[in-house]
């Protein structure tokens, strides 16, 4: 009949770790819930992570749209550089050419004005001097006259006093 159950040791230990391997199975089961839960678990995580790699590709895009426009604009205004520094340039030779001529039109105009100048000291200073010969000769003539002018008062004298005198 009934033979009885006889439980033999291999028995025990076959459920002993069949129990330990359906209580892992719960746990893990626990812990695959909690990571798929979208609040607190790896999913919400993922979920972050996906926004947070979309709002970095779109901020990767606006970026380089940025970057190209700037790159564009930069490129505009370098070249508008170039054409300045070749403006400049230009101005530069044109200015040292003209500087050269108008420095040496200035030596010749200031050798010029200088030549005129000393010909008009020397003229002035013979002017001056023919001057100091007129006042000399003015002076020299002023004393003749003086002195001739004494000389003819002693002669008209003599003839004035005989006829006061009623001598002649």
């Amino acid at each position: 009949m009934i033979e009885q159950l006889a439980i033999q040791p291999t028995d025990i230990a076959l459920f002993l770790v069949s129990f330990a391997a359906c209580a892992y199975c719960i746990i893990l089961s626990r812990r695959l819930k909690a990571l798929q839960n979208t609040r607190d678990g790896l999913g919400a995580t993922i979920m972050a992570m996906n926004k947070s790699v979309a709002a970095v590709s779109s901020a990767t895009r606006e970026t380089r749209a940025q970057a190209g426009e700037l790159s564009e604009r930069l490129t505009q205004i370098m070249h508008d550089a170039e054409k300045s520094c070749e403006r400049l340039s230009k101005l530069q030779a044109s200015i040292d050419a003209s500087g050269g001529t108008l420095g040496r039109q200035a030596d010749a105009v200031k050798a010029e004005v200088t030549s005129e100048l000393k010909m008009l000291l020397q003229r002035s200073r013979a002017e001056m001097r023919e001057m100091k010969q007129l006042l000399q000769d003015i002076k020299i003539q002023k004393s003749r006259l003086s002195a001739s002018e004494r000389d003819a008062e002693f002669l008209f004298e003599d003839d004035i006093m005989p006829a006061s005198g009623g001598r002649r």
